[in-house]
């Protein structure tokens, strides 16, 4: 089952990415964004979806790991910021594009300092 799961998303995030080079080369701004959008929403019912089979525990460790709404908030940010730089991309605003870059480093930087952390905790 966790093999077949890797190579569903596997192909879904190599589908994803080549949709995305596509239409950043075309110019279809709309296109690149609905792409993406679409890949992440995939993604995250496929993750969903495997992990509805596994049971509930609680515990000290579940409410730690329910506590990390901050780690997902920059998540949900880092996803609509790649969103307007495929858009700024892809209709040609480079400069506009290239400033986005910056709170997106910073949003991953900052997702990796939690991950790391959470990790530690565990």
């Amino acid at each position: 089952m966790n093999l077949k799961y890797e190579g569903i998303l596997a192909g879904l995030i190599a589908v994803i990415v080549i949709g995305l080079a596509y239409s950043t080369k075309s110019g279809e701004g709309s296109l690149a964004v609905g792409i993406f959008l679409l890949g992440v929403l995939l993604v995250y019912a496929l993750s969903r979806y495997y992990n509805s089979r596994v049971g509930r525990v609680e515990d000290e460790r579940t409410e730690l790991i329910s506590a990390k709404s901050t780690r997902n908030a920059f998540a949900v940010i880092s996803v609509v910021l790649f969103a307007e730089y495929l858009w700024e991309y892809s209709a040609g605003n480079t400069e506009t594009a290239m400033r986005l870059l910056i709170p997106l480093a910073l949003g991953v930087i900052a997702l990796v300092v939690s991950q790391y952390h959470y990790e530690r905790v565990m």
